[in-house]
């Protein structure tokens, strides 16, 4: 059985709702054809977990680790401590002041003060709190204060709720 696969991608949009339609036909034997229209949603995210923009956060402020056990935590969960990128994302991870720190996914770990992200994304926007990242005993790992979020260089020993971070994922929708 030969079978060939043609996509013809096309879009559409409702109020507030973006939406991409892919049709897929797939031939199945020579006068047989089977047509399959799929529409794909915006992401969404598992429980526990909030969207924003193509992202999902996890907060974690019931169970404190250190900034590798939270980083390991976030692995398993197929994402990472969380990278920030604008002042639109850190409004977003700030919309709830809890008074706390938390773990963020940047580190200098490698090279003191070549401050990175633990997913690899470019290190280019930055909020630290004033007088810092100051290497205090040997601070290697970043931590937010939820109410202003400003970033501290923290001892990564410290146990503190942090913050996961993965992509969306992508709904599909049969509506044959």
């Amino acid at each position: 059985m030969n079978v060939i696969c043609g996509i013809g991608p096309f879009f559409i949009g409702f109020p507030g709702f973006q939406t991409s339609c892919l049709l897929f036909t797939l031939r199945l034997a020579e006068d047989m054809l089977i047509t399959v229209t799929c529409f794909v949603s915006d992401s969404h995210c598992d429980a526990g977990y909030l969207l924003y923009g193509d992202f999902c956060y996890q907060f974690e402020t019931e169970s404190v680790k250190t900034w590798h056990d939270a980083e390991a935590h976030c692995s398993r969960e197929q994402a990472h401590l969380a990278s920030l990128h604008s002042e639109e994302e850190l409004s977003f991870l700030t919309g709830d002041p809890t008074g706390i720190s938390l773990w963020m996914g940047g580190h200098d770990s490698v090279t003191e003060g070549g401050w990175e992200w633990s997913n690899g994304s470019p290190f280019r926007y930055i909020r630290w709190s004033p007088g810092n990242p100051d290497n205090f005993n040997g601070e290697d790992c970043l931590s937010i204060l939820i109410n202003n979020g400003y970033w501290n260089d923290d001892t990564c020993q410290q146990k503190r709720g942090y913050i996961c971070k993965r992509k969306g994922e992508i709904c599909c929708f049969n509506c044959c």
